[in-house]
C-alpha cells in the first residue's frame, strides 16, 4: 500500500500547497536507500527514517526485505522493537503479526478471529541493488517520472576494485548535498590544496545535457599536483535525478576511477549519504598487504575531502533546498547548480499539477514558478544509454 504524502500532510485538493511539501511528494516517487544489504541479515529488524516517515525494514524468513510504517495500529508500539516470525513481523507488545503487504495475519489474544479489516499498516516497495536496500514511498514513481533505481557503472565493472564508504548523515537537504557534490566553483576554496587551487578560482563552464532522467557534463580541472589517491582528471558527471551522482574520472596516467553517491532524504533538512569509490589501477591482486595499504590511503583521502565539505555544507541556512530562485543569488559560474535547480522546480510544478489538478492554487506555487534568473538552455536527449565503461 503505497502512500504518496508524508505523515500529517493533506491530500485535500482545496488545501494550500506548500512547495516544500510538494517537493517531498516528488522525492516520494524516487527510490532511496535506507541501509546496506549487509546490515539486513536474516531475521534482522531495523528502524529507519525516510522523507519524514518512520519505517521498519526487516529480512523475512524467505529472504525478502520488507518496509512497513514503524507503528503497530493496535497500541502504537514501534514495530522495529518486534521480531521476524516466518514471513511476518511480529509486534513486541501484543504479538500482532504483519506480512509484507502490511496486513495483519495473526492476533494471539484473538485466535478465533476475526481480524479487523482496518488491521493494516502502510507497506512500501523494496528492492536491493548495489549492495543497498532501496525503498520507494509512492508506488507510481516509475510511471510518473521514469525513475528507476539509479544505475552504478562500477557495479558491472569486474576490472575495477570497489570500496564501499561508511554512510554519513549531514544536517542538510539531500538536494543540497547533491548540489555540493557537483559544484565546480567550491573546489578552489573548500578543497584548496586537495582538489583545487585558491589561485585558480574560475571553473570552466561545461556543456550540460539532459539525457533521459539524467544531467550530464564533462569538467576539465585546472593543472594541479594532486595526491596519488585523489580522483583528479577529466571528470564525466552523470546526475541521476533527483539524488544520485556518478563521476567517472580519467587520470593523466590513463587510470580510471569512479566516485558514486546517493543522498537519501531523511527529512527536509537532513540526509544520509551512501557512497562508493572504484579504481582500475593500484590493484595489487597478487599482494593483499599492498592492496590493503592502497585501499586505506584512498579511503583516508576521501575522508579528508568529506571533512572539508561537512562544516561548510552543514552551515547552509536554511538546510532545506531553496525552490524560489530569488532566495539566493546566483552567478554565471553557478551554471550546473542553476540547471539542476531549474529541473527540480519543473518537477515540483508537475507534482503540484498532478496532485491538485489544473485548478491548483496559483499563489501556493508562485514561489516555485518564479524564474527570475535566466539559465542557459540545456540540450535534451530522450533516452539514456546503459551506463557502461566510458563515454
Amino acid at each position: 500500500m503505497a502512500v504518496p504524502l508524508p505523515q500529517g500532510r493533506t491530500t485535500d485538493p482545496a488545501a494550500p500547497t506548500d512547495p516544500q511539501d510538494v517537493l517531498l511528494g516528488v522525492l516520494a516517487r524516487a527510490w532511496h536507500p535506507v541501509c546496506a544489504t549487509d546490515d539486513l541479515a536474516p531475521g534482522a529488524v531495523r528502524a529507519v527514517r525516510l522523507l519524514e516517515r518512520d519505517l521498519v525494514v526487516a529480512r523475512l524468513a524467505d529472504g525478502s526485505a520488507v518496509a512497513l510504517a514503524d507503528r503497530c495500529p493496535h497500541r502504537s508500539t514501534k514495530l522495529s522493537t518486534g521480531s521476524v516470525d516466518g514471513c511476518a513481523l511480529r509486534c513486541a507488545y501484543h504479538g500482532w503479526a504483519w506480512d509484507a503487504d502490511g496486513r495483519c495475519t495473526d492476533i494471539p489474544s484473538l485466535p478465533d478471529g476475526p481480524i479487523p479489516a482496518k488491521a493494516v499498516v502502510d507497506a512500501h516497495d523494496v528492492e536491493e541493488r548495489h549492495g543497498l536496500v532501496w525503498v520507494r514511498l509512492a508506488g507510481a514513481g516509475d510511471e510518473a517520472t521514469g525513475w528507476g533505481i539509479p544505475p552504478s557503472t562500477a557495479s558491472d565493472e569486474t576490472s575495477m576494485r570497489t570500496l564501499v564508504g561508511e554512510p554519513y548523515t549531514w544536517p542538510v537537504s539531500a538536494l543540497r548535498r547533491v548540489e555540493n557534490f557537483m559544484d565546480l566553483a567550491h573546489f578552489a576554496f573548500v578543497h584548496d590544496g586537495s582538489l583545487g587551487r585558491r589561485d585558480a578560482p574560475v571553473p570552466p563552464l561545461p556543456t550540460i545535457e539532459r539525457v533521459g532522467t539524467e544531467l550530464r557534463f564533462t569538467y576539465e580541472p585546472p593543472e594541479f599536483a594532486a595526491d596519488g589517491a585523489a580522483m583528479y582528471g577529466t571528470s564525466h558527471y552523470r546526475v541521476a535525478m533527483p539524488c544520485t551522482v556518478q563521476i567517472d574520472f580519467r587520470l593523466e596516467t590513463g587510470a580510471r576511477r569512479i566516485l558514486w553517491m546517493t543522498a537519501s532524504p531523511i527529512d527536509r533538512t537532513t540526509c544520509r549519504t551512501f557512497w562508493s569509490m572504484s579504481r582500475d589501477d593500484e590493484l595489487h591482486d597478487d599482494d593483499p598487504g599492498a592492496r590493503a595499504e592502497v585501499d586505506a590511503r584512498h579511503v583516508e583521502f576521501q575522508q579528508q575531502v568529506l571533512d572539508e565539505d561537512a562544516p561548510v555544507v552543514g552551515a547552509q541556512v536554511p538546510g532545506e533546498f531553496p525552490l524560489d530562485p530569488a532566495t539566493e543569488l546566483s552567478v554565471s559560474t553557478d551554471l550546473v547548480s542553476n540547471v539542476y535547480r531549474r529541473w527540480v522546480r519543473e518537477l515540483v510544478r508537475e507534482e503540484a499539477a498532478r496532485r491538485t489538478g489544473p485548478a491548483a492554487d496559483a499563489a501556493a506555487v508562485a514561489a516555485v514558478a518564479l524564474d527570475r534568473r535566466r539559465v542557459d538552455p540545456v540540450p535534451t536527449r530522450a533516452t539514456a544509454p546503459a551506463m557502461s565503461g566510458g563515454r
